[in-house]
């Protein structure tokens, strides 16, 4: 069968920004059925009460023939980018994540997230990582993956004040 997991949109109901928009963005991988695909959007200025599509040529997570014994291991985080990253290298960024992630021995959701964050930092040379917003991570095997739209994945932190955010991403699984 073939399994397709999209990004659809981001809805911001609070920046982490507390000055005005984040430049919100989505890095991870997952790996399926021999298959491992990187994920990795451009930043998009986003301000409280937008809702924002994902770029059509960035939204798809994983594309690919499974059987349903399979594993899905996917690793997604949110970011909101602090400094300005030379984004002219997200093709070299994502190469470098895709050959991180094949050399683990046992890929895990987590291990996903943090293994793409440590590989895009050393490409765009930042000392330090930008804001993770939030993080969605998933080892399930296929035949228990439940197909369908609309599918939320909230980002969140209420400290009562300062650094403080709310978003949720619409994501599509669908079998084939």
């Amino acid at each position: 069968m073939n399994l397709k997991i999209t990004l659809d949109r981001v809805q911001c109901f609070e920046t982490e920004d507390e000055s005005g928009a984040d430049d919100f963005y989505v890095a991870g991988a997952a790996v399926a059925g021999g298959k491992t695909q990187t994920v990795l959007t451009t930043p998009m200025e986003i301000k409280d009460g937008q809702d924002l599509a994902f770029p059509s040529d960035q939204r798809v997570v994983f594309d690919g023939s499974v059987a349903d014994a399979d594993t899905l291991h996917l690793g997604l985080a949110a970011y909101d980018q602090d400094g300005k990253g030379d984004w002219k290298k997200r093709g070299d960024a994502v190469s470098k994540i895709t050959t991180a992630v094949k050399a683990l021995p046992l890929p895990s959701g987590s291990l996903l997230v943090s293994t793409a964050s440590k590989a895009a930092d050393a490409v765009f040379g930042r000392l330090d990582s930008d804001d993770k917003l939030g993080q969605l991570t998933l080892d399930v095997r296929v035949k228990d993956l439940k197909p369908g739209a609309g599918r939320k994945w909230s980002c969140s932190r209420d400290s009562g004040g300062a650094s403080s955010w709310r978003y949720e991403v619409s994501y599509t699984i669908e079998k084939a």
